[in-house]
C-alpha cells in the first residue's frame, strides 16, 4: 500500500534524517576524549622542551574523570610557572577546549601538589600564582581539570526529542500499513542474515561479531566496533573471568589510555543484554568482568 499523502512522506523523509544524523554522532564522545588527549600529549612534549630535553618521551596521558587527563614524564625536568601557564594557556585556546580549567604540578614520589593555576574566562577571573619561581629538578606530573559548558547536556536532550521522532516515525509506517515486502526491504530481514555468518551463542541470543550486532528471536540488536571487540573476548569465555587489562587491549593500537571508555561500553552491553534474564554481564571489583548464563532460565 503506497503513502496517501505528500506532506506524511516529506515529514517521515525528514525524521529519518534526523534520527540517521543523530546516530553517527552518538559515539562524538569517544572521538573528542582521542582528541583532546593528542592535545595533552603536545602540551607535554613542549613542556619538556621548554625544560631544554629534547629526547625523553611523555608518557602515555590518563583520561582520570570525565573531565580530568593526567600528563605523566619519562624523565625528571625542571620548570619555570611562566612557561607551564603559557603552554598550557596556548595549547587550550588552539585547540578549542573548554576555557575554565585547573592546573596542578604534582610530585610524583609524595604525589604533593607543588603549583598550580586556575583559568576561569567565563568568570572573568584568574588565579595564577608564584610566577617567576624556578622549581628545581624532580619527577614531576601535571593535572589539568575542565569545567564543562552546559552546551554538553542539551546534546542528550536533543537525542532524547529524536527518539520521539523516531517513535513518531514508526507510528505514521504503522498507521499507512506498510506490507509485508516494504518492511522486509526497509528492515533488512534478519534470516538471510543470520545464515551469511557464523554467530556464537550468548543465552538466548546470537552474536555475530563480523556484522556487529545481536540477534534476540525476531530483534536485531546494533553493536558498534569496539562494542563487538569486548564482547567477542567476554563471550570466547562465559562464565570466566577476565581481567581488564585483556578487555582493554581493544584500544592499544591507539596508543591511548582512556579510563572510563572500558566501563562505558560494558555499560552499554549489559543494556544490550538484559532482555534475556539468563545472561548477566557481572563487574567483579578490582579485578574484571565475565558474562555469566545461567542454562537453566534459558528460553
Amino acid at each position: 500500500m503506497k503513502l496517501r499523502s505528500p506532506f506524511l512522506f516529506i515529514t517521515a523523509f525528514l525524521l529519518i534524517v534526523v534520527s540517521a544524523t543523530l546516530c553517527f554522532k552518538s559515539d562524538d564522545s569517544d572521538f573528542i576524549s582521542a582528541r583532546e588527549i593528542i592535545v595533552m600529549r603536545n602540551i607535554g612534549h613542549k613542556i619538556l622542551l621548554s625544560s631544554g630535553d629534547s629526547s625523553s618521551r611523555v608518557l602515555p596521558v590518563n583520561k582520570t574523570g570525565d573531565n580530568q587527563y593526567h600528563i605523566r614524564f619519562e624523565s625528571s625536568f625542571q620548570f619555570t610557572p611562566d612557561s607551564i601557564v603559557k603552554i598550557i594557556r596556548q595549547g587550550v585556546e588552539r585547540s578549542q577546549l573548554p576555557s575554565d580549567y585547573i592546573v596542578n604540578v604534582v610530585e610524583c614520589q609524595k604525589n604533593q601538589v607543588v603549583y598550580g593555576f586556575a583559568v576561569l574566562k567565563t568568570e572573568k577571573t584568574d588565579v595564577v600564582a608564584c610566577k617567576g619561581r624556578k622549581q628545581p629538578e624532580g619527577c614531576y606530573s601535571i593535572k589539568i581539570t575542565f569545567r564543562r559548558s552546559t552546551l554538553n547536556t542539551l546534546s542528550k536532550d536533543y537525542y532524547v526529542g529524536a527518539g520521539g521522532g523516531l517513535t513518531a516515525l514508526l507510528l505514521i509506517f504503522a498507521g499507512l500499513r506498510i506490507n509485508s515486502r516494504q518492511k522486509r526491504t526497509s528492515g533488512r530481514p534478519l534470516k538471510s542474515l543470520s545464515g551469511t555468518s557464523r554467530f556464537i551463542s550468548i543465552g538466548s541470543y546470537k552474536f555475530y561479531k563480523d556484522n556487529h550486532y545481536l540477534e534476540y528471536g525476531n530483534e536485531r540488536i546494533e553493536l558498534s566496533d569496539k562494542e563487538s571487540k569486548v564482547l567477542y573476548i567476554l563471550a570466547g569465555k562465559q562464565n570466566t573471568l577476565i581481567e581488564r587489562a585483556e578487555l582493554q587491549k581493544v584500544w592499544e593500537d591507539e596508543g591511548i589510555i582512556v579510563g572510563r571508555s572500558l566501563d562505558m561500553f560494558i555499560s552499554k552491553l549489559r543494556k544490550k543484554l538484559e532482555n534475556d534474564p539468563s545472561v548477566r554481564l557481572l563487574n567483579v571489583h578490582g579485578k574484571g568482568y565475565k558474562i555469566e548464563v545461567n542454562e537453566g532460565l534459558t528460553g
